[in-house]
Parts: C-alpha cells; structure tokens; sequence
C-alpha cells in the first residue's frame, strides 16, 4: 500500500531526528558533496558525484516541513 507523502515525511523526519539519524545524514552531506562543487573534467565522475548530491537534496526536501504545510491543511 503507497503512503501518502505527508506520512513519508513524518516518517524521514521521526527517522533523521535521532542522534543515529543526524549522525547519518552528517555522513551523507559529507559523501555527497552537499556543500561543495560536484563539477569534474571527468564527464562520469561530475554525473556520479552529483547523482549522489541528488540523493542528499532529495533528504533535505523530505525533511523540510515547509514543502508539506499545504498537505497538513488539506488532511486535517
């Protein structure tokens, strides 16, 4: 059965709000270049490093609550 989105991300959230999770997100921002440039002359290496940028953006956005206000109202 799909979750709604809303429940996803309460579930990212009650997931990464613990000291494992925060520990783990630290490495993934860490791994994935979060912070600094994903650019290479390597044409595979810049699309692999940036595929993993990706997958930390993606983290970030599901645990920022201000992309599911909308939901909230509409579920409550």
């Amino acid at each position: 059965m799909p979750v709604s989105p809303l429940e996803l991300h309460r579930a990212y959230r009650r997931l990464f709000e613990s000291a494992d999770g925060r520990a783990v997100m630290e490495d993934l921002e860490r791994r994935g270049s979060f912070m600094r440039s994903t650019f290479s002359t390597d044409p595979g290496r810049a699309a692999f490093d940036e595929g993993r940028r990706s997958l930390v953006l993606h983290v970030k956005h599901m645990l920022d609550q201000t992309n599911f206000i909308n939901l909230k109202e509409i579920t409550q």
